[in-house]
């Protein structure tokens, strides 16, 4: 062999490089495999279903992993502009709305646009609203959630259905029910008048008067007016507290149900004075869509303890949770509470 080809032979220009000659061939059956796993992950990709986000634009945002399970279309800041909302979801056509927010954060445009464009709602759930059960709740991306229905809307036949259950189940209790009421007034009546009549604001701003159990010293609020009742009100009376601890003083209230101003399950009615300085809070005139009810979320979770806030959150939740199955759910977990004195006062 010449000096030449020796040269030519080891010439760094002219020889393969190490990386190309030891490069293995991929066998055929596994380019198509992965040809096929590709194939597959785009696929899934393409079934994932699109969502639009509302988050707080802030350091307390809850983490989530929502994109390894949806196609995350966009993230909007909360309070979402309804107008802004309306043309994303007009564009991108989602199938759900994840709201990562407080459920005073949805309100009757956000509800309006969404049934518009047939999205469904989902709310990050908190503790209370594991009250309403499966199948509201569900999770995704590592949180849960809880799915919301239109009841910012009326609903006739539903409504109707929840009137016939609200008087069937009086009809079945009165034989307990009206020997207890007799008993308690009579205890009541050796301190004054064992009933006591308020006004309250009812469907659709409506006042009417609801009949309570006397709790209070007689004239109670004659010198301070109106004033919330606090969990260790002087002015209650011995007995009184011990009814308001089980909420028996609100038996005499399904006369009001049997006239159809209130319902065994809805938000508590609140007094007009009260109402006037209640407005401040947002979409609390919502809590006006439905008959008021002797028991609800915010009594089972607050009680008397339970921030205007509380409450009106517990009474969103179920004004766009409301079905059969959640006022059962509610008023037997009222049933238990009796027996254990609800405790949260």
């Amino acid at each position: 062999m010449s000096v030449n080809d020796s040269a030519t032979s080891h010439d760094p220009a002219t020889a393969p490089r190490f990386e190309e000659r030891q490069r293995p061939e991929i066998p055929l059956q596994l380019q198509e495999l992965f040809a096929h796993q590709e194939q597959a992950r785009s696929e899934q990709h393409r079934r994932r279903a699109r969502v639009v986000v509302l988050e707080a634009n802030d350091a307390v945002t809850t983490p989530d992993r929502l994109d390894e399970e949806f196609d995350v279309a966009v993230r909007l800041p909360v309070p979402a502009c309804a107008e802004e909302l309306a043309r994303v979801l007009a564009t991108v056509r989602p199938r759900l709305l994840l709201l990562k927010h407080s459920l005073e954060s949805v309100d009757d445009r956000i509800i309006t646009s969404c049934m518009s464009a047939g999205v469904e709602i989902m709310v990050l759930a908190r503790p209370v609203y594991g009250l309403l059960r499966a199948p509201a709740m569900a999770r995704f991306g590592g949180l849960p959630w809880i799915r919301l229905g239109s009841g910012a809307t009326g609903r006739p036949r539903g409504e109707r259905l929840k009137r016939f259950f609200d008087l069937s189940v009086i009809l079945l209790s009165a034989l307990v029910v009206i020997p207890l009421i007799a008993v308690i007034a009579a205890v009541v009546s050796f301190t004054g008048p064992p009933f006591y009549l308020q006004q309250r604001v009812g469907t659709g701003g409506r006042l009417f008067r609801v009949v309570k159990f006397r709790t209070m010293r007689v004239g109670a609020e004659q010198a301070t007016g109106p004033v919330l009742a606090l969990p260790d009100d002087v002015r209650i009376t011995r007995l009184g507290r011990l009814l308001r601890r089980s909420r028996l003083d609100e038996l005499p209230q399904l006369w009001n149900v049997l006239r159809g101003e209130m319902s065994l399950v809805g938000p508590r009615p609140e007094r007009p004075e009260f109402i006037a300085g209640f407005d401040r809070l947002p979409d609390y005139d919502l809590r006006h869509l439905v008959r008021p009810g002797l028991t609800g979320i915010a009594q089972l979770t607050g009680g008397y303890a339970a921030t205007v806030e509380d409450k009106l959150r517990c009474d969103l939740l179920y004004l766009n949770c409301r079905s059969m199955r959640v006022d059962l759910t509610l008023l037997l977990l009222t049933v238990v509470e009796l027996f254990r004195g609800f405790p949260r006062g």
